[in-house]
């Protein structure tokens, strides 16, 4: 059974979950403003989240560049999407890229076979209960060997930078940019529900994404009319995706902050340098 689908509660001070409006990316998303710890906020225009930047127009490669001093990218998908669909690097000069896939290979569900519309070979996975499917994925991205390895660097990543913005990014910014964000608004002291509602906001973003794929797919295929729901397993985030990666940390080391510490090695010295760094 498919959970059902939900959108999160606005945030004081947070407002529309920092979306920024570009034109080829849809939900790309700043963390400025978020609560954190001991009463502080993130800095704005510091911390992004985003889709895949393959879709980015000249003009938001502009704005990423001018408006917010992008100093490096975060990828967490697979060597085979990044080849399928690489990051736009020619036209972001001074960028450093960071390649740290978070799952160790192709996984159907979250990478979407690098572009669900283009390779029909996807569908077996949606006659194979896709939700389930994804929601099975969150505790490997969290607990795999890859996803520690790419939750520490991105850390590690924002410990280092030289004051201008990172952005981290997946295919969609749902799944494993989700996920990252989870990470790094732990680390700052956000409170859980708050990063809950964050992880959900995907949905306010998602639609038109998600829509388009259906349409493409039944434009090729007009008995997958009425797919609505599997399809939406792929592109939206659901309540129970998060409850699970979460449980699977509970399970694993008790609370998010051990598995901070212990699995990412970010424990309480580093947190409070990188509160010091984002924080005001």
């Amino acid at each position: 059974m498919v959970d059902t689908l939900t959108t999160p509660e606005a945030i004081p001070g947070f407002p529309e979950f920092g979306h920024i409006p570009f034109e080829g990316l849809h939900n790309t998303r700043d963390l400025g403003g978020l609560l954190a710890a001991d009463g502080r906020r993130i800095k704005p225009a510091l911390l992004l989240r985003s889709g895949a930047l393959h879709k980015a127009t000249e003009q938001d490669l502009a704005r990423l560049l001018a408006d917010y001093h992008l100093e490096g990218v975060v990828d967490f998908r697979t060597e085979l999407e990044r080849d399928k669909e690489p990051d736009p690097r020619e036209l972001m000069e001074g960028v450093v890229f960071y390649d740290l896939p978070a799952l160790a290979g192709e996984t159907m569900g979250i990478t979407h076979g690098a572009g669900l519309a283009k390779d029909m070979k996807a569908l077996e996975a949606v006659k194979a209960q896709p939700h389930e499917m994804v929601k099975k994925m969150y505790p490997e991205i969290l607990l795999g060997n890859a996803g520690v390895v790419a939750y520490r660097s991105l850390l590690n990543v924002l410990l280092e930078s030289d004051g201008g913005a990172v952005l981290w990014h997946c295919t969609e910014g749902k799944d494993r940019a989700g996920l990252g964000a989870v990470v790094v608004e732990r680390a700052l002291g956000v409170p859980e529900p708050d990063v809950r509602a964050d992880y959900l906001a995907t949905n306010l973003f998602a639609r038109t994404r998600a829509e388009g794929i259906l349409d493409a797919l039944a434009a090729k295929l007009p008995a997958l009319r009425g797919l609505d729901a599997d399809i939406d397993s792929f592109f939206y985030a659901y309540a129970d995706y998060y409850d699970a990666a979460m449980d699977a940390v509970g399970d694993a080391f008790g609370t998010f902050d051990a598995y901070l510490a212990e699995a990412l090695d970010f424990g309480p010295e580093k947190q409070a340098a990188l509160r010091a760094k984002y924080l005001h």
